[in-house]
């Protein structure tokens, strides 16, 4: 089963985390994808775009993935020179003030790597973690030619899916590329398994293909029966050899109940002496 398509609507996916690739920067592509889930299920859905990476200029195209009544953006990245910078944390506190909770809400960070880089580390997941405790749902874009890896990014989120590039037979009018998925249902059960995404470039309409792993498991027991090692004799014991081996007494399990006895027979040149056993060892 796939679950790409409708991956917003999933049950538990309280906060997704979405990992770019270098050559596969697709994650806005993806999202506007999901724009049909979030319809279908509810029309009056709102999202609102918290931009730390891109100017509002560039939203303003409207052959952009990201453009929609009803998404609303909020501009993070543009600075007025005019105004006063107070502090990151304090930049931080406003947006969780100015982003208020709404009965049925999706935040998309755009993206985790930018806002790591403006405030650090630390204050980006202290910001993410209070976000995603007043929102419905929080998307976190995560790219990883702005900022080193952060440690165990797949753990960040309820939901990670990580793009990577398709190898097979590429479109001109199609996105293709694959997705790793990670998601931690609330039973605690997890779901883990890669797809094959095909985006049509102007709808974003998504059609995706689950990546069966059988066939991965079938060729590595087939290379372990290539390894086995063969003999140039018989080494396999039949039925008769074994009922054989079976009716065969061991040579010491015969008159196992006498008693055992030493007998010791003294060459010529010992000196049996009770007093001094030891005496002929020159001590």
């Amino acid at each position: 089963m796939a679950y790409m398509d409708t991956l917003p609507v999933l049950e538990g996916t309280k906060m997704i985390v979405i990992d770019e690739g270098l050559d596969v920067m697709y994650a806005e592509s993806l999202i506007a994808g999901w724009l049909h889930a979030w319809k279908e299920k509810d029309p009056n859905y709102s999202i609102d775009l918290l931009s730390f990476s891109d100017p509002k200029f560039w939203y303003d195209n409207e052959s952009g993935p990201l453009i929609s009544k009803n998404i609303h953006l909020h501009d993070y990245y543009t600075i007025n020179i005019n105004e006063v910078v107070k502090k990151d944390l304090e930049n931080l506190e406003y947006i969780l003030k100015t982003v208020k909770l709404k009965p049925r809400n999706t935040v998309i960070v755009n993206c985790l790597s930018s806002l790591i880089l403006y405030v650090g580390l630390a204050k980006a997941l202290w910001f993410v973690e209070k976000l995603s405790k007043q929102v419905s749902q929080l998307i976190c874009i995560y790219r990883r030619d702005v900022v080193q890896k952060v440690p165990a990014i797949e753990t960040l989120g309820t939901t990670y899916v990580k793009l990577e590039k398709f190898t097979g037979i590429s479109s001109i009018n199609n996105l293709i590329y694959t997705a790793r998925l990670i998601h931690r249902k609330l039973g605690g059960s997890v779901i883990c398994q890669t797809e094959i995404i095909k985006q049509e470039s102007t709808s974003y309409q998504i059609n995706t293909e689950k990546i069966a792993i059988a066939n991965a498991h079938k060729s590595e027991a087939n290379e372990n029966q290539a390894m086995k090692i063969e003999s140039s004799f018989r080494i396999e014991m039949n039925a008769r050899e074994m009922e054989q081996r079976d009716k065969t007494p061991l040579p010491y399990t015969v008159n196992t109940t006498n008693t055992s006895r030493i007998f010791y027979h003294p060459d010529d040149i010992d000196d049996i002496d009770e007093d001094d056993p030891d005496d002929d060892l020159c001590f």
